[in-house]
This record gives C-alpha cells, structure tokens and sequence, in this order.
C-alpha cells in the first residue's frame, strides 16, 4: 500500500519543483529519484511539456489601466 503513497508525494514534489517552490535540496532529492525511476522521469517530463503547451496556447486577454485602476479604487474603498 506505501507505494500509491510515494507516488502522490512524488508527484506534489514534481509539481513544487516546476513551480520553483522547492528548496536547492528537495531540488536534488527530486532529481535523483529521476535518475533511479524511468517513470519518474517521464512524469516529470509529461508535466514540462504540458506546462509548455498551455503557456503557449492560452492567450491573455489585455487589461486596460482604467480597469486596473477601478479594481485598486474598489479595493481602497472597503478597507
């Protein structure tokens, strides 16, 4: 039963370190698990390149600064 386990922990690792939320040593300790797990290593690549997808097809819509603004005067207002 521990294995289902270290797989989700894997994983929340994998997702942190692409977000850059992990530390230089939970860096390393992700990389080599990698280095030791083929199917780590393609979970980690699945995600990068998922990533990647999505940051190159979702378009942003542009904001104007007058909506800018309405939002920061909205927010002076009730604090």
């Amino acid at each position: 039963m521990r294995a289902p386990n270290d797989f989700r922990d894997f994983r929340k690792k994998v997702d942190m370190m692409l977000d850059n939320a992990l530390t230089k040593e939970g860096e390393e300790e992700v990389m080599n698990k990698i280095k030791d797990n083929p199917a780590y290593e393609q979970m980690l690549n699945n995600e990068r390149n998922f990533r990647d997808f999505v940051r190159g097809s979702v378009v942003r819509p542009k904001v104007t600064p007058e909506f800018i603004q309405s939002i920061k005067d909205k927010v002076r207002i009730q604090h």
